[in-house]
């Protein structure tokens, strides 16, 4: 366990170092991208660890006897693609691991990179997205990656290149389209063009993803597919959701970011009582990934947005930390799949 609480202790101090001050985190961006580097390499060099260690090996070695018709044709072929390349490379699981861990650290980086704190952000992110979602689901936590990339993008009013980003998460699973629904309607600068982009982007996602939709309607319709531990995921997005809606004049002043914002926390908090409705509680936990942008967003902002004097942030932000390492602490301690994190396995050294 001390290699988890070790890498939460490089951010949460990053964090307190940099704050808010003005310059300190152009200063800090040299040993930000070390952390973020050393992070990559603690996902992506793991060894056994996490419940679907199995299933990626498995999975890996399958891809290695298709060819790249079948490849391309596959659901979620971007991944897939990555994994026949692997193979034709003579290469290890640990090359596919280390490529997904890349992709996700390098969009996650790009997004924290935006925040007023960065190494708060990445802080915010670690007990669940990084250590549960990058360390297990693996494609999905790709697509993710790329889902950031296309933030980024969006908060640099870039929607062209947003899109670009999503379409390739969308190779990596293709739920990630929700995000171009959710994030191109939240243009404001003109919305016509928001949905003409929409229209011509959903045709060719369709035609190139259309096993894999064949392949999640019949999953998540099944009632016997649930996920453990749902209704706190979809609460941890919930809560800063509630939070960032009424103060949302707070966070930002910029239109584009404020409708992109409030667009997901109604999908976040719409999640809540579609939990009554919704027969797989799989599907649900799979939209709430794509929801945790918000939730990081909203932690790593509160500790600004509550303080009237660098004290009172020091110590919001302080609250903040050692909430976010007992999240950690009960996940690792208590929850079904904790045991598969614990002991942590670096790869050359098992």
């Amino acid at each position: 366990m001390l290699a988890y609480w070790l890498m939460l202790v490089i951010f949460a101090t990053g964090a307190i170092v940099v704050r808010d001050r003005p310059g300190a985190q152009s200063q800090s961006r040299p040993v930000l991208f070390l952390a973020a580097v050393l992070l990559t390499a603690f996902i992506g060099l793991r060894y056994q660890v996490g419940p679907d260690w199995s299933t990626y090996v498995d999975l890996y070695k399958y891809a290695s006897r298709l060819d790249l018709a079948e490849v391309i044709s596959h659901d979620d072929p971007g991944f897939y693609a990555l994994m026949w390349l692997g193979r034709w490379l003579h290469l290890e699981v640990w090359a596919l691991n280390l490529s997904c861990a890349a992709i996700f650290t390098s969009g996650l980086l790009a997004f924290a990179r935006r925040q007023p704190n960065p190494w708060l952000t990445i802080a915010a992110a670690f007990p669940y997205l990084v250590m549960v979602v990058a360390m297990s689901g693996v494609r999905q936590a790709t697509a993710i990656g790329f889902i950031f990339l296309g933030l980024a993008a969006f908060l640099d009013k870039k929607l062209y290149r947003f899109m670009f980003w999503v379409m390739c998460a969308s190779l990596f699973h293709a739920s990630a389209l929700l995000m171009a629904v959710v994030v191109g309607l939240s243009y404001t600068r003109n919305r016509l063009q928001s949905i003409v982009l929409l229209c011509i982007a959903t045709y060719p996602a369709y035609y190139i993803l259309s096993a894999s939709f064949e392949v999640y309607i019949h999953r998540y319709a099944d009632e016997s597919l649930q996920s453990e531990g749902t209704i706190y995921r979809v609460m941890m997005n919930f809560v800063p959701a509630v939070y960032l809606l009424f103060n949302l004049n707070k966070f930002t002043v910029e239109r584009h970011e404020q409708v992109l914002w409030r667009n997901l926390a109604f999908v976040a908090i719409v999640c809540v009582p579609l939990m009554l409705f919704v027969p797989s509680s799989t599907a649900l936990d799979r939209i709430s990934l794509y929801v945790i942008p918000l939730q990081i967003y909203a932690l790593s902002r509160i500790p600004t947005i509550i303080s009237s004097n660098s004290r009172e942030y020091l110590l919001s932000m302080t609250g903040l930390l050692i909430f976010l390492g007992m999240v950690m602490f009960v996940y690792l301690q208590f929850s079904v799949h904790g045991k598969y994190y614990i002991p942590y396995r670096l790869y050359p050294l098992f």
